[in-house]
């Protein structure tokens, strides 16, 4: 199962990286929440090459495949990019509430600020992600250097060796509020989306069928499609983050508890370009259409 969910997650990103190349070159332009995707994509598809090939490479029976420095570097990147697809989420998200709120002028605001400046603002959560994630680097070790597994997490071919209670903690908690602060900013906006998708519906009943179907629009799929990713993401966030939580509060390593966790991470970057390419009308013009069509 790992190697499939590697497979689509790859392969998924990439056609969706590919075609959003494509789009940019045809139209000399990519729209605010095709650079969110554009984006998310890559981060997703950073997550199933570093996280996803050593991981079946160990389950065949390749041992010691890093050296200190080499689980030092991979275990940064995976967390790092697995910060930069949550925040990522949240703020397509967010986005894409206040591009379909309607009416009131703050949110009218809120939408050109993110448009004018959302260049800066996703460099900016990049920083973010790479500042809050650095802590991971000192605790990367080899399988072959470990001596204490109290404070362990096990990657199988890499280990997260933490000193001592009060360290492992600080870092267990830390990730779990940042993780837990953005999931819940993201659950607001999908919620708030589905309030006016709801009241939209509720207002156009009666209106002959071609201008009330709202879902039928750029905007309603556009929607529709933030609302399943955040869906799948708060589940698999859910299980993960439980899991994680239970181990720092009962300062218990579980060996499988890993695997699990790592197969949810895994699950969202595999789901992500599922969702994409199904709800996304350009991007699947652009995989229908032979290549002298899309003059």
């Amino acid at each position: 199962i790992f190697i499939l969910i590697t497979l689509i997650g790859t392969a998924g990103n990439l056609v969706i990286l590919v075609s959003l190349t494509h789009i940019a070159y045809q139209e000399h332009k990519l729209l605010a929440i095709e650079k969110i995707v554009f984006n998310l994509s890559g981060a997703n598809l950073v997550i199933s090459l570093v996280r996803g090939i050593p991981h079946n490479l160990f389950l065949f029976g390749f041992r010691n495949l890093y050296s200190d420095v080499g689980c030092k570097i991979t275990g940064y990147v995976h967390i790092t990019f697995r910060a930069v697809a949550i925040v990522l989420t949240c703020l397509l998200s967010c986005f894409q509430c206040a591009t379909i709120a309607r009416g009131r002028s703050q949110w009218t605001f809120v939408k050109l600020n993110l448009q004018k400046h959302l260049e800066w603002i996703i460099f900016g959560l990049y920083l973010f992600c790479m500042i809050s994630t650095i802590d991971v680097i000192p605790f990367s070790i080899s399988g072959q250097n470990v001596t204490n597994l109290k404070f362990a997490v096990s990657l199988g071919y890499c280990f997260v060796v933490f000193p001592d209670n009060i360290m492992f903690q600080l870092v267990g908690y830390g990730i779990f509020a940042r993780d837990f602060l953005f999931v819940f900013l993201m659950t607001l906006a999908s919620s708030y989306i589905l309030l006016i998708l709801y009241k939209h519906r509720k207002q156009v009943q009666g209106i002959r069928s071609t201008e009330r179907n709202h879902e039928t629009t750029a905007e309603g799929q556009a929607a529709k499609t933030v609302v399943t990713l955040v869906s799948f993401y708060v589940s698999v966030f859910g299980l993960d983050n439980t899991i994680w939580f239970y181990e720092i509060v009962s300062k218990i390593m579980f060996p499988v508890a890993f695997d699990i966790r790592n197969l949810f991470s895994m699950c969202y970057a595999s789901f992500f370009p599922i969702v994409i390419i199904t709800f996304n009308k350009k991007i699947r013009h652009q995989l229908k259409c032979p290549r002298g069509e899309q003059k």
